[in-house]
């Protein structure tokens, strides 16, 4: 099974991806912080994590380093409304796979989701 970690602090976005990534067959975990991302991390093995990059305290950076040093083969997608250059260049110096712009297309997302964990199948219309 499938399981994936939403990290982000804006409760409608955590709740609206989590149905999207329910209704794609994954079974979704969130967290609406940095920290209290890494404590479910610490907890169990997740086969993605999609984190916001501005959150307080523990950012999507941060939690990034942090998540990988615990879960190496974790992959992570940066999905941020701040996307840029240098978060991009930042983001691929910690090891995340991929950086998506807010707000995300659910047909690209989890076609990017399927590239990183190895699906082949469609998993929705």
């Amino acid at each position: 099974m499938t399981e994936i970690l939403i990290v982000d602090d804006d409760g409608v976005i955590l709740e609206l991806t989590k149905r999207i990534m329910e209704s794609a067959g994954y079974v979704a975990h969130c967290a609406a912080s940095g920290e209290e991302a890494l404590e479910k991390i610490r907890e169990r093995t997740f086969s993605l994590m999609i984190t916001d990059l501005n959150m307080p305290g523990v950012d999507g950076l941060e939690l990034s380093r942090k998540g990988l040093e615990l879960a190496p083969q974790m992959p992570i997608i940066m999905n941020t409304g701040a996307i840029s250059p240098k978060v991009t260049h930042q983001a691929l110096e910690i090891g995340i796979a991929k950086v998506v712009a807010k707000p995300f297309l659910p047909k690209e997302m989890l076609q990017t989701i399927r590239d990183l964990i190895g699906q082949r199948e469609p998993l929705i219309n």
